[in-house]
């Protein structure tokens, strides 16, 4: 029912700040339910190492419970000189065929345009160069340099078994190396012990070799539309594969993303050079401001509220009043967000130092309510190389739109993790966007546009719309708790939605259906102002 709403269609002032302050407190008050219910870890015996001793001036242990944040953030933080090296001398390197142009002109009988490609192609492929070997170098001195080689042979396999290739067959190709990649990734499996990796080394490994796949992807679907235009692309075949390394290897997103597609990272590239700005520098410098604080923010937080490691303790979770249990929820999903929003977010920066437009960081999961509006909005990347790569050409291909989605969840799934919890999420993510789109077809039918046109006004429809819409999204977060804590958990929240008193239920629904409305004015304002 989303093209009801738009611009014009606004509530009163007085009913929207009602909404939101509604919204506003129902989070901070089930917050504090989740702060009260952190005692129950104050004689807890930390058999898992869950909690470190924390900030001292504090005086309170602090969460360490989720491995990702205990992996990225000393990851990021020992890429730093790195990529302060990958910048440096890339800068050089873009910057040389300018200088080297202005003194050719100076020789007579010199084609000054020509010149300008020859050096210019040189030096592209010196820049590509540099990228690979910097992205080797850290995973040589962070994994081994057998970790190192099999990030480097993944895409060099991939891109010659999949050249000239048709589109059924890279996705064969591909396909049959991500289920490999999933046996790969077994703990204390016979490739982790092979390569004699840690833990870590072999998480960060095969993390690594599953955005590698992803771009891998890309890299031979836009190979497979070049070579379709252009006849003579064999002589190009080391130029290509240059291309397609350095793309794989990019450091600024190798081993946290997000994607950039293959044509677009090519088509930054091959940019003209130009120099940094003042503006720009203060820019990037204000946004490493930002997303330090939200790192010293989480950290701060995780100090109080202890629902990382309470995912771990179902029977817990399950003695949680209502207000404590969609508290805890909403923890687990805005802490999500934060991890995503720092990665996503500084390596957005990163790739801007090197003019590469990277996909914007996540929206937060707070202030969206539609399915739709959350995939595109939450991993722009992802969601690009679904539709570009999966939907689109599926429904080029006679496919429907409701096996075409299928196919685009299933390979979500197999992406992330063949894993129980995994499957459900995909599932119920697929069941509820395609509720959604039912929902939008059926608004626009002419029945319903005759219904509105009678007896409801523009904002009773805006109503209606948020009405319908919140036990959508109750289903929403429900599936993402399966993603952040797992099976045991998600059925905890669907038979507490299911079993709980009758007006808890109602409490929850007209909460997200004040969310709902929220969403929308965040919308329509950010529309009026970009």
């Amino acid at each position: 029912m989303s093209t009801v709403i738009n611009r014009a269609t606004s509530l009163p002032k007085y009913e929207s700040l009602f909404y939101f302050t509604c919204w506003t407190g129902a989070v901070l008050y089930s917050v504090y339910k989740v702060s009260l219910f952190s005692t129950y870890f104050n004689d807890y015996h930390d058999v898992y190492n869950d909690f470190s001793q924390g900030w001292i001036w504090l005086g309170r242990k602090q969460d360490v419970s989720d491995q990702e944040w205990k992996t990225w953030i000393p990851l990021i933080t020992r890429l730093m000189p790195w990529l302060f090296l990958h910048h440096s001398v890339s800068h050089v390197i873009k910057a040389l065929p300018n200088t080297m142009v202005r003194h050719i002109h100076t020789f007579p009988r010199t084609n000054l345009f020509l010149s300008y490609l020859l050096i210019n192609n040189v030096f592209l492929q010196l820049l590509c160069y540099w990228y690979i070997f910097t992205s080797v170098s850290f995973l040589y001195f962070s994994i081994g340099i057998s970790g190192a080689l099999c990030t480097l042979i993944q895409p060099s396999v991939l891109y010659i078994l999949t050249y000239k290739r048709k589109n059924h067959i890279i996705w064969l190709i591909n396909t049959l190396f991500l289920f490999l990649i999933h046996f790969l990734k077994i703990p204390d499996g016979a490739f982790q012990n092979m390569l004699q990796l840690s833990d870590e080394e072999h998480y960060l490994l095969t993390l690594t070799m599953c955005w590698i796949q992803l771009r891998s992807i890309s890299c031979s679907i836009d190979k497979h539309i070049s070579v379709a235009n252009y006849y003579d692309d064999t002589s190009h075949f080391f130029r290509n594969f240059l291309w397609a390394l350095a793309y794989s290897l990019y450091l600024p997103t190798l081993h946290l993303g997000p994607l950039i597609l293959y044509h677009e990272f090519i088509d930054s590239i091959k940019k003209p050079f130009q120099a940094w700005k003042l503006a720009e520098l203060g820019c990037f410098l204000l946004n490493l401001a930002r997303y330090v604080f939200w790192i010293l923010f989480a950290d701060f937080c995780l100090h109080f509220l202890y629902f990382n490691a309470m995912h771990y303790h179902p029977k817990a979770v399950e003695s949680l009043n209502p207000w404590a249990l969609y508290g805890l929820g909403y923890c687990m999903g805005q802490f999500f967000l934060i991890k995503y929003v720092v990665v996503y977010g500084l390596n957005r920066s990163l790739c801007g130092i090197d003019r590469i437009k990277a996909p914007s960081q996540p929206k937060c999961v707070a202030r969206v309510h539609l399915y739709s509006d959350m995939w595109k909005y939450f991993d722009e990347g992802l969601y690009k190389f679904l539709v570009r790569y999966m939907y689109t050409p599926l429904l080029t291909s006679n496919f429907n739109k409701l096996l075409a989605s299928f196919l685009c969840f299933t390979f979500v799934f197999v992406w992330h993790g063949m894993q129980t919890n995994i499957c459900i999420w995909a599932f119920l993510n697929f069941v509820g966007l395609n509720v959604e789109n039912f929902m939008k077809l059926i608004e626009k039918s002419k029945y319903c546009a005759n219904i509105r046109e009678r007896y409801m006004s523009p904002t009773n429809a805006r109503r209606v719309h948020c009405v319908l819409t919140s036990p959508l999204l109750a289903m929403s977060v429900i599936s993402n708790f399966y993603f952040f804590a797992g099976e045991e958990v998600g059925h905890i929240y669907v038979y507490r939605i299911l079993n709980d008193m009758w007006y808890s239920t109602i409490i929850l629904l007209y909460f997200l259906y004040c969310c709902c409305q929220v969403s929308i004015d965040i919308k329509s304002w950010e529309s009026r102002e970009f």
